[in-house]
C-alpha cells in the first residue's frame, strides 16, 4: 500500500511534466501574451514567435544581450531571477543592453513553467534567442529541482532556486555565444 501512495504522485509528476514540455514546444503557455493570429500561426506552432526588428542596428563589433521579460512565472520571482540572472552574467562577461528600446546583437526571451508537490518542485526554463532582426535563432532548456510545497509551486521557488536558475542559463548562454562567435 505504501508503495502505491510513493509512485501514484511519480506518475502523476511524469505526466505533468511530459505535458508542460509539450506545453512549452508548442508555445501555448499560461502567461505568454502572445497572440495566435495567421500571421504568427505557424511561429506558434513551432514555439517560437517572431519580434518586430529592432528600430537601430545593434552596435558594431560587441556582443550584447538584451533580456526581454520573462513569461509564465510571478513578477516577483521573475525579478529575483532577473537580478541573479544580470550579476551572473556580468561576472561571465557577457554584456546586458538593460533598456528595451536600446539596440542589441541578440534579444532573449524567458519562458518558466513549475509542477511540483509536497516532495518536490521541478522549474522547467526556456529560452528563446532571436537576432536583431526578430529571427528565432536558438532555444536553451532546463530544469532545476526545489522543495515540495503545499500550493502554489511558485513558493519553491526561493532564493537559492532563482539563484541556480540564473547561474544555469547563463552557463548555457555563455556556451552558446562562444560558439556563434567562431
Amino acid at each position: 500500500m505504501h508503495s502505491s501512495r510513493t509512485r501514484g504522485p511519480t506518475r502523476l509528476g511524469a505526466r505533468a511534466a511530459a505535458l508542460a514540455v509539450a506545453a512549452l514546444g508548442l508555445g501555448l503557455l499560461v502567461g505568454c501574451d502572445h497572440e495566435t493570429t495567421l500571421e504568427n500561426a505557424g511561429a506558434t506552432l513551432s514555439g517560437r514567435i517572431r519580434l518586430a526588428p529592432l528600430s537601430e542596428p545593434p552596435p558594431a563589433g560587441r556582443v550584447t544581450v538584451q533580456m526581454l521579460p520573462f513569461s509564465g512565472l510571478p513578477v516577483t520571482v521573475a525579478d529575483g531571477i532577473y537580478r541573479a540572472f544580470r550579476s551572473q552574467a556580468e561576472v561571465a562577461g557577457i554584456s546586458l543592453v538593460h533598456r528595451l528600446e536600446d539596440p542589441a546583437m541578440w534579444r532573449v526571451q524567458g519562458h518558466f513553467v513549475a509542477l511540483g508537490g509536497w516532495t518536490s518542485t521541478t522549474f522547467i526554463y526556456t529560452y528563446d534567442i532571436y537576432d536583431a532582426a526578430g529571427r528565432p535563432i536558438h532555444r536553451i532548456t532546463g530544469q532545476e529541482t526545489g522543495d515540495g510545497v503545499d500550493g502554489d509551486p511558485w513558493g519553491a521557488a526561493t532564493g537559492g532556486v532563482q539563484s541556480r536558475l540564473a547561474r544555469d542559463s547563463v552557463r548555457d548562454l555563455q556556451t552558446w555565444l562562444n560558439r556563434s562567435a567562431r
